[in-house]
């Protein structure tokens, strides 16, 4: 029963070894079909990643600015309800920010007050990294007239692709801001990732000066009015508060955030990574060539079953 059972298992592996030579001629009989679809495979992959742009990423790293009294503020709050017009702002700096990075409105202020913004966005078509000069497309928008060439494209569809090329990011247990801008210029990347620190920081300070005047105009008023002494005192605190977030806002270069990693013109490209695009190209092509021979001569193989 034994010597049966040796002899069936030998027979076996002595088929299979037959069956794996078979494959591997098979496949050697077809490498010239093989690396026929691989080369094409190769060279498409060769032709797309040439045509694609080359793009780049500046970062920056942004502290948030602590406000000022702002556990003071937060404890009138909430003795007092809503009397303290204008206080709560001063205590979500980091998410203000962010939210209004991202906002419609902001975009639309932007490519208002620089009026390069939108074309650099928008009509940038390459960049020469042998002159460092970004090159504009010229059927699009006359960089030395500053004009563009085709009707000015709607704020809301530049909107679009201005959050594609900016991320934000905001890490409230260590107070940090993250911001990118992705370009095909690295000059651009970092022009533009300048000029939306410095508008939206600029844009929040105005805000909150105008909302702080505003308070301050009203409880000056209201404590004129006010007999309760508890509340005037409240109300007192509540002005010195006001003056003192007046001060922080008129005071310094920056108001919302501090940098602490300016943005940079980068020097190596994000993508796209031609080599891996090439080689997962030609290794696709390798296993589809190698599938395509061996189906090719599918009846060719033997089959075998074990009893």
């Amino acid at each position: 029963m034994n010597k049966l059972e040796n002899t069936n298992s030998n027979s076996s592996l002595q088929e299979e070894r037959i069956d794996i030579n078979e494959l591997f001629d098979i496949l050697w009989n077809g490498k010239r079909q093989i690396i026929t679809i691989a080369s094409v495979f190769f060279l498409v992959a060769v032709i797309y990643s040439l045509s694609q742009p080359n793009i780049y990423k500046s970062s920056a790293s942004l502290s948030v600015v602590e406000a000022p009294g702002q556990s003071r503020g937060s404890s009138l709050l909430s003795g007092f309800g809503g009397m303290g017009l204008g206080v709560a702002e001063f205590g979500v700096k980091g998410p203000r920010y962010v939210n209004t990075v991202r906002s419609r409105g902001f975009f639309k202020h932007l490519i208002e007050v620089d009026e390069d913004f939108y074309p650099k966005l928008l009509a940038t078509e390459s960049y020469d990294e042998k002159s460092k000069k970004t090159i504009f497309n010229s059927d699009v928008y006359d960089e030395v007239n500053k004009k563009w060439l085709v009707e000015e494209p709607h704020y809301l569809d530049g909107y679009t692709a201005y959050m594609g090329k900016i991320g934000i990011s905001y890490h409230q247990e260590r107070h940090i801001i993250d911001i990118s801008a992705e370009h095909a210029s690295p000059v651009v990347a970092k022009e533009l990732l300048d000029s939306i620190i410095t508008e939206a920081d600029r844009l929040l300070r105005k805000f909150d000066l105008e909302r702080s005047n505003e308070s301050l105009e009203y409880l000056t008023d209201a404590i004129g009015n006010q007999q309760q002494l508890a509340l005037r005192n409240a109300m007192n605190d509540m002005i010195m508060e006001q003056l003192e977030n007046q001060m922080m806002t008129k005071i310094g270069p920056n108001y919302i955030i501090d940098i602490v990693d300016p943005p940079y013109v980068p020097l190596k490209r994000l993508r796209p990574n031609r080599t891996f695009i090439c080689l997962s190209a030609g290794l696709a092509g390798l296993v589809i060539g190698m599938l395509f021979v061996l189906m090719r001569n599918f009846r060719g193989i033997r089959i075998k079953q074990a009893p």
